[in-house]
Order: C-alpha cells, then sequence, then structure tokens
C-alpha cells in the first residue's frame, strides 16, 4: 500500500514538474505588488515617534546653536568650534539610532507580513495540486 502511494507521488511529481515550469514566466515586481505584497519605502516620517524624534533633534540643534552664539557673542577660537560640533554630532547619536531602530521594526513587520502572505499561496497551491492528483486519480 505505501509503495503504491509512493509510486503514484513519484510520477506526480515528474508529470507536475513539467507542466510548472511550462507555467512559470518568472515573477516580477508589479505581479507581487497586485498579489498584495508590500514593499518597504523608507521615510522618517510615517510614524509618531519618527515624527517626534525629528523634531526634538532639529529643535534641539536651533537651541544648541543659539547657545552657542549667545555664549560667545564676540566669537570664538577653532577649538571650541570643533569642540561644539562633535558634542552636538554625539548628543543627536541615541535620536539617529533610533530612527533607524523604527526603519528596521517596519521593514521587519512588512517581511512578516509577506511571509504570512507567501505562506497561505503555498497552502493554496499544494492544496490544489493535491486536487489534480486526486482527479487525475479516478
Amino acid at each position: 500500500m505505501a509503495q503504491d502511494i509512493e509510486n503514484k507521488v513519484e510520477e506526480a511529481k515528474v508529470e507536475e514538474e513539467e507542466i510548472i515550469d511550462d507555467e512559470f514566466d518568472g515573477i516580477d515586481e508589479e505581479d507581487l505588488i497586485e498579489a498584495g505584497y508590500k514593499t518597504h519605502k523608507f521615510s522618517l516620517f510615517d510614524s509618531p515617534i519618527e515624527i517626534a524624534t525629528i523634531i526634538f533633534m532639529a529643535l534641539y540643534v536651533v537651541f544648541a546653536f543659539c547657545s552657542f552664539a549667545i555664549d560667545n557673542p564676540n566669537g570664538t577660537n577653532l577649538m571650541n568650534i570643533f569642540e561644539f560640533f562633535f558634542e552636538l554630532v554625539a548628543k543627536l547619536i541615541p535620536g539617529i539610532i533610533l530612527l533607524v531602530a523604527c526603519e528596521i521594526h517596519e521593514k521587519v513587520e512588512l517581511v512578516e507580513y509577506n511571509l504570512s502572505l507567501n505562506s497561505e499561496y503555498m497552502a493554496r497551491y499544494q492544496m490544489d495540486l493535491m486536487d489534480k492528483l486526486e482527479k487525475k486519480d479516478k
């Protein structure tokens, strides 16, 4: 009984492989989008956390420049300017890391969605193959 089933599966595999190879023309991005797949577009203004982070970073840069200008009304030397610049960059690094983490999170969510969509399509495809095998057996 088991050997008979294995023989039928092997015969079906060969026949189905020929059918599948004939039908497969390749998949382009437009077909994936029509099927429901989503693509990730880089944007810093697509979540409230990113918007708030950018606003706070911009306000901090303005505040830092104003503070530097007020603290040094008669000008300053080159060393103080470099110190100010590197200190400003160092204080903005946590905001940049938060923005990168948000973008990675969005990308992972879309990949998870696309994988679940793909598994659903594969399950339907396998069910269709099983139905074809059952129809050929009858």
